[in-house]
């Protein structure tokens, strides 16, 4: 009989470069942050190949430009997203009685977690338009580029949110809809999370080994500090002893890496050959992300302050969600995939974005093209000069209407 499968059980802290005195990392490299490393280098590289093949319609010294806009706009519109979407009781509606000053500190406390995909999507698209507007570029050509990359983006994301233990599955029920605990009647897919803390028992009795362990290896000390009760990496004695007290779920994030990440990053960079006008493939991607992204919120567990099996205890959003049957994330993804269908049908029956893309932009290859220039692209080649152009053929290029821009 197969076995279910195993968290990871990685420290979530690669290396530390400044700790506390309690030894807690205040200056570290994290699995979550480089995810992002990863997803911005490839940024870079595929920004980079659409600007030489004439598909993103601009300078080469601009690629580097958009992408720091796009980081600022991910990050920006992913946090407040955050915020507004998933701390809005505690945030508006005074639930945690909060001080104005907390309130407002919760910005810029990113370490303690919270990026809103949906956020992030606005984010950048405000931060495009404002680009494009003060450099006069076309805004759907802009993120027609942004839509090749963020897929990959949404999937490095979830890898990191599976080594850290987080935004993990619902839990696995019989037909009399009682969790199950026993390894041996969840199926092959099931994961047990030392993270979880959705179940007090089970994290109670983790806790507790952990400080008896960390007293037993440290008899001077009076205290444990947090650091030592960060659940991952438990130790493998331990999560023996307690993991039948931890339910099995879903490992959601892996789904999610799938679906909403490299499958949705497959079919975008399909469509991309056949959609000619600028902001197409764009609104594209916003439907196919929220037709993968409403079924994962299925098996998804909600987030704990707004999930709207709770509603009669949280009320305000929780209440909210209840009402309309839907969690946090499929209500955003409904709004989007509107937002997205609105975007097709418009550029559809009015071509208002700006010239099409030739066949050659749509056809080019990324692999082959940045193998060829990797010793460029790492400094070990000079650039070649670009020869001049016409002046007919200058004249002729693309510039952006002001409904494009």
């Amino acid at each position: 009989m197969l076995g279910i499968l195993q968290h990871p059980n990685v420290n979530p802290v690669i290396f530390t470069l400044w700790s506390n005195a309690e030894g807690e990392p205040v200056l570290a490299l994290r699995w979550y942050g480089l995810m992002y490393v990863f997803a911005f280098v490839f940024g870079y590289l595929v920004f980079r190949w659409l600007q030489k093949t004439g598909y993103l319609r601009m300078k080469a010294e601009d690629v580097t430009n958009i992408i720091v806009v796009g980081v600022l706009g991910t990050f920006l519109g992913g946090r407040l997203g955050y915020l507004l979407f998933y701390q809005f009781d505690k945030l508006f509606l005074g639930k945690g009685d909060l001080p104005i000053s907390e309130r407002f500190a919760m910005i810029y406390k990113v370490y303690e977690g919270g990026m809103s995909f949906h956020g992030g999507v606005f984010g950048v698209g405000l931060a495009v338009l404002i680009y494009a507007w003060r450099k006069r570029q076309n805004f759907w050509n802009i993120l027609d580029g942004a839509v090749h990359i963020v897929p990959f983006g949404v999937a490095m994301v979830r890898v990191g949110n599976f080594i850290n233990g987080e935004l993990y599955g619902r839990v696995f029920t019989d037909e009399a809809g009682n969790t199950i605990y026993d390894a041996d009647k969840l199926p092959w897919y099931a994961m047990k999370f030392p993270t979880d803390h959705n179940d007090p028992i089970a994290a109670e009795r983790l806790q507790s080994l952990m400080r008896q362990d960390y007293f037993a290896t440290h008899p001077d000390a009076t205290r444990v500090p947090d650091a030592a009760m960060q659940p991952l990496p438990v130790k493998p004695e331990i999560w023996d002893q307690v993991s039948q007290y931890f339910p099995g779920r879903w490992p959601s994030q892996v789904v999610q890496f799938a679906f909403e990440g490299m499958l949705v990053l497959l079919i975008v960079w399909l469509l991309r050959r056949y959609f000619k006008r600028p902001g197409q493939l764009t609104g594209a991607f916003l439907m196919l992300y929220c037709i993968c992204r409403i079924p994962a919120e299925m098996i998804r567990q909600p987030d704990m302050q707004i999930d709207p099996a709770k509603a009669a205890q949280l009320g305000g959003t929780a209440a909210f969600l209840q009402s309309i049957g839907m969690t946090m994330g499929q209500f955003l993804s409904v709004v989007v995939f509107l937002i997205g269908l609105i975007w097709i049908l418009a550029i559809y029956f009015k071509p208002f974005t700006g010239r099409e893309y030739t066949i050659e932009e749509r056809r080019s290859g990324f692999l082959r093209q940045t193998i060829k220039d990797l010793p460029e692209i790492l400094g070990l080649r000079k650039k070649p000069k670009a020869p001049d152009k016409p002046e007919a053929e200058s004249a002729s290029t693309d510039e952006p209407t002001p409904d494009a821009s």
